[in-house]
């Protein structure tokens, strides 16, 4: 396994950082402008060469911004030219010798209905309660059902997958955070472990994978999040992991009814520390050993600790620690 680290505006100082704690691996992107519409060859090359010069590689590409892909993914005018410069990305991309790009495929967003739930010690995590997000008004520029969001994901998949399996690059889908759907008038809908395996079959590819976030599958299937690595992590599919826990989860990615609540069960979660949350870590990183995986691992989502930086470091630090003792403890590394 390969110890990662997010840093998306890579800085020598960070880096150092992120040595000093044994990352090895960088989830980055290069530096932009709003009059950008793709990741140039110049600007990835330069970001490669900058983090391999401090010792680490690039392990992946963290998304491209959301502006860069909404009329793909909401259907509006523009697609085509996204299309276009998309796969001029995943082309620059192969070029550079980058070899994932992490990616999402929300109708609107990640939805978080608060950024001061409360952890261990008073650390300050995000949250979302559906309860608060049942009633929301249309928040896309039109409904979007899931029936029509499949047909802009395929369309999308149809288009991109065969450039990036030319260009050696693969793809790694991210859930819908939270896999709740609808929210704000948009299908979710990967939310459920059938849309992945569905999504892994509408363009059958060595590019065509998953970034298995295990707080999202958590969110979806509670205890269940075990079964969940063992199925998608045995396909050889799961091209990198985002090593997460929450608190409050278990069937959530069911219709939710318009209160928020599924049965008795709030629909509600929180971030948490990493071993602070309601999934055995332990287990989690022995099941990953058992089904082989040896990409990059992250954590993700830090709490906000005492007298810490902007950047997170105490939090990071903990977590990346906690982390690669995990994967040394199962022999990982």
């Amino acid at each position: 396994m390969q110890v990662a680290m997010g840093m998306l505006q890579v800085n020598e100082e960070d880096m150092q950082f992120a040595r000093q704690i044994g990352v090895t691996h960088l989830v980055t992107r290069p530096a932009y402008t709003p009059s950008d519409s793709f990741y140039g060859y110049e600007e990835l090359i330069q970001l490669r060469t900058r983090v391999e010069a401090a010792g680490l590689r690039v392990a992946a590409i963290h998304d491209v911004p959301a502006e860069w892909n909404v009329a793909i993914r909401q259907g509006l005018p523009d697609r085509e030219r996204q299309l276009d410069h998309y796969c001029r990305t995943l082309e620059n991309m192969g070029r550079a010798g980058i070899p994932i790009l992490g990616y999402s495929f929300h109708a609107i967003k990640v939805w978080r209905t608060t950024r001061h739930a409360r952890g261990r010690g008073g650390a300050l995590y995000t949250g979302y309660d559906h309860a608060l997000m049942a009633r929301a008004p249309l928040l896309a520029p039109r409904p979007i059902s899931a029936e029509e969001h499949w047909q802009h994901y395929a369309y999308f998949l149809q288009r991109v997958v065969p450039v990036a399996e030319a260009a050696g690059v693969k793809m790694a889908l991210h859930p819908d955070d939270p896999p709740i759907s609808p929210i704000g008038g948009a299908a979710c809908i990967f939310s459920t472990m059938e849309a992945f395996e569905r999504a892994l079959e509408l363009v059958p590819s060595p590019s065509n994978g998953l970034l298995f976030c295990q707080g999202c599958f958590t969110e979806m299937l509670g205890q269940g999040v075990f079964e969940a690595i063992r199925r998608l992590g045995s396909t050889g599919k799961v091209f990198y992991v985002h090593f997460r826990n929450v608190v409050g989860f278990g069937q959530i990615g069911q219709d939710a009814r318009d209160n928020g609540v599924l049965g008795e069960k709030r629909l509600a979660f929180r971030e948490a520390a990493i071993d602070a949350g309601d999934i055995d870590m332990v287990e989690a990183m022995r099941t990953w050993k058992e089904v082989g995986f040896d990409g990059p691992m992250m954590p993700d989502h830090y709490g906000q600790f005492v007298g810490d930086t902007s950047y997170g470091h105490r939090a990071r630090a903990h977590a990346v620690g906690y982390m690669k003792a995990l994967m040394q403890a199962v022999g990982g590394l």
